[in-house]
């Protein structure tokens, strides 16, 4: 009966090994196409204490030749710019071409954020330190 056990046993295990679960590497889609949505930002405030909530709605092309983005238009409380982008599973950088105007309070697109890309729905954020607590965009894709 040992003998038996004892020819049965590589056998067991390669069945064992076979039927084990694979970690495959699953591709992220590229976050690619026309979005809109909006921009939100908590900073403090400029007299006292406490913080204020700044919103305000963008357009947003991201490209995949190149890995090119474009911020449309200017808003009341973001600049337009462009530039590329790089990802991978869990966050975005931006790097803006677009050099920063001293005196102009307004947001770019710029620096690393934690993002979630489904195909439709793209939402980003970074939390900072300072004057600005958080950044975030909340955007649909648009076709």
């Amino acid at each position: 009966m040992k003998r038996n056990l004892f020819y049965l046993l590589p056998l067991l295990l390669t069945l064992g090994v076979a039927c084990s679960p694979k970690n495959e590497v699953v591709p992220v889609a590229q976050p690619q196409g026309n979005f809109t949505g909006t921009f939100g930002a908590l900073v403090k405030k400029a007299s006292g204490a406490g913080y204020d909530t700044i919103r305000d709605t963008i357009s947003l092309k991201l490209t995949a030749t190149g890995s090119l983005f474009k911020v449309a238009a200017n808003t009341r409380k973001h600049v337009a710019s462009y530039g590329a982008f790089a990802y991978n599973g869990y966050y975005i950088q931006f790097n803006d071409s677009l050099a920063v105007v001293p005196g102009v309070n307004k947001f770019h697109l710029s620096k690393v954020y934690q993002y979630y890309y489904d195909g439709n729905v793209l939402q980003m954020q970074r939390n900072t330190n300072g004057d600005t607590l958080t950044v975030q965009y909340n955007l649909k894709k648009t076709n």
